[in-house]
């Protein structure tokens, strides 16, 4: 058994040992409750659909990624892309607008950002699985999602911060770069071999 599966047969066991043990007052203990074994079904599980991930992190194309995912819920293009128009516009998804809670924005947002261009999407989301694609295969291991912030260290993204948000006035926005930006990742439901793909990836106001 490798390392990174012993590490993760250690974590499930221990999570499995608090459960067993009840809650607060229970006189039942986990040696009563019978840690469970290496060999037991669910962990046999977590350990194979974390071997299926592979140890090469995917590499995702954001386009393609969103139309074979939109039914699972992907959306960087469509909410945060850098296609999308930044100045308040009657009838048409806005990255202004959604701080007013314009259509199709379902709530106003104090902070609200697209991505700067094509690459600097597709690169920084890249970036960030492949460094951290242990922790990701991990998650995904246990419980076939993940979620992650970062800042990039450099501007990845554009758009406007609510001005007004701390006050009593009507909402106000206000031109705003940032580099910080948040992912999720899942897998795809049913999938086997089991197949990541991106939720969401986009510039954010906080962390």
């Amino acid at each position: 058994m490798s390392e990174a599966q012993e590490t993760i047969a250690r974590v499930a066991r221990a999570g499995r040992r608090s459960a067993a043990a009840g809650p607060a007052g229970d006189s039942r203990s986990a040696t009563q409750a019978g840690p469970p074994h290496p060999d037991d079904a669910e962990l046999r599980v977590i350990m194979d659909r974390y071997d299926r991930l592979g140890d090469e992190p995917p590499r995702f194309n954001i386009a393609a990624n969103d139309a074979a995912h939109r039914g699972h819920g992907a959306h960087t293009e469509e909410r945060h892309g850098p296609g999308v128009v930044m100045p308040r516009t009657p009838s048409v998804r806005t990255v202004e607008g959604r701080i007013y809670g314009d259509p199709p924005w379902d709530r106003p947002e104090n902070r609200s950002y697209r991505w700067s261009d094509p690459s600097t999407m597709s690169r920084t989301i890249n970036e960030y699985v492949r460094q951290n694609w242990e922790t990701i295969r991990h998650d995904l291991a246990f419980d076939g999602r993940h979620r992650g912030g970062f800042d990039a260290g450099h501007r990845v993204g554009e758009g406007y911060v609510n001005s007004g948000m701390f006050g009593a006035g009507p909402r106000v926005s206000q031109y705003a770069a940032t580099s910080l930006v948040k992912i999720r990742i899942q897998l795809v439901p049913g999938s086997d071999p089991p197949v990541p793909f991106v939720v969401t990836a986009f510039p954010a106001g906080l962390l």
